[in-house]
Order: C-alpha cells, then structure tokens, then sequence
C-alpha cells in the first residue's frame, strides 16, 4: 500500500471515528464540509474546477449543496474507495493524492486536538519530503525571499530550495517532511518548523500561494 492509500484509509477512518460535526483546521469547515470536498475533488472535477477558477464558483456551490444531503457514512465511503475509474487521478492516486490525504488528515488529527507529529515510517517520510520538494516550487514562486526548506527526518541533513533567486536575502525553514509540507499548505498554527529569521518583515516576504 503506497502512503497516498494509507493516509487515504486513515483519513476515512478517522472521519468516521469522529463523526460529521468534528471540527477541522479548514477555517469554516467542519467533518461534513470536508467529506464533501474530498469526495467532489475526485467524482465532480468539474465542479471542483471552482476552488481555482471565480467563474465556476456557482457551479461548485450548487454541487457541494447536493452531496451535502447525502449521508455523511455513504460520503466517507466514496471517499474511502478512491477516485472512480474514469479519473486518470485513480492511476496517478499516490503521486497526484498524497499530499491532499496527508494535509487533510491533519486538518481532522490536529483539528480535533491531537497536536503531536505521528511517529511515521521512513518510507513516508521520503514521499513527503519528494510531495515538498515538488509543491514548493508552486507554492512558493511567487517569493520575493529565497527559501530553504531543510529537512530534519533523514539520515543527513537535506534541503530544497524555491522562491526567489538564491542571491537574494535568503530564509530557512526547518522541519520534518510532514510539517514542512504542512507550512506549505499554511497550516502555521500547528506545523512544528522553525523559520530562521523568524521576524514579520521577513515572513511577509514568502508569499506562499495557499489554498
């Protein structure tokens, strides 16, 4: 089982664990909107298309309306199972579906109060460490500050580097995979990283492009 499946099963386990009015990290969202999300994201994309593009916001509002009246355990199950065959993401599930899984089932751990990093196999935490260095180049093209992401869970001390060009000021930002990809997605509130500098002038120079 690649980490996109476990974090997949985990994921649904924890939702049904937890229930459909458990609270999230997605500001706004509890348990039932983000059963909703996930399962959109791979059964509607075109509805899903709306999280990106304003003219398809209406589209994605009246669809996440219809599966909201759905049964919060039939929702989960959907989710659970993975992306339908016609999806070319059920293929790609563990390159194109890691960090969503990994992301939101810390949105659901955290959200709900368990703070504390999960002690993951080594194995994981190379995937991660690879879905970081990929979405930083996105996340963080925009930077008008160069910043390095070093990695604190492998045998050697490793970094990857995005934003603006490395001769200008530069930003470290240290971790295990799991956090720094949690920083990524701004999930600063409980991603255990240390940025160094750390003062606001500094940190409003990353300009990460989060959603």
């Amino acid at each position: 089982m690649s980490t996109s499946q476990s974090e997949r099963e985990a994921l649904a386990n924890l939702l049904q664990q937890s229930g459909p009015d458990a609270p999230t990290l997605c500001e706004g969202w509890s348990t039932r909107d983000l059963a909703v999300h996930l399962v959109i994201r791979e059964y509607r994309p075109d509805a899903a298309a709306g999280l990106f593009f304003k003219g398809l916001a209406n589209r994605l509002d009246s669809v996440s309306h219809d599966y909201e009246s759905k049964p919060f355990g039939e929702l989960v199950e959907m989710y659970r199972s993975g992306p339908p065959a016609w999806n070319p993401m059920r293929l790609a599930d563990k390159y194109a579906n890691l960090a969503e899984n990994f992301i939101h089932h810390e949105d659901v751990r955290r959200g709900g109060g368990e703070g504390a990093p999960r002690d993951l196999p080594q194995s994981a935490r190379d995937d991660l460490w690879n879905a970081v260095k990929v979405m930083a180049k996105f996340f963080l093209r925009s930077s008008t500050i160069h910043v390095v992401l070093e990695r604190t869970d492998a045998a050697t001390p490793t970094v990857a580097r995005a934003g603006a060009d490395s001769s200008s000021d530069e930003v470290r930002v240290k971790g295990g995979s799991g956090e720094l990809l949690l920083w990524l997605y701004g999930r600063d509130s409980v991603a255990e990283v240390t940025l160094t500098p750390e003062d606001p002038a500094t940190v409003d120079r990353i300009g990460r492009h989060v959603f």
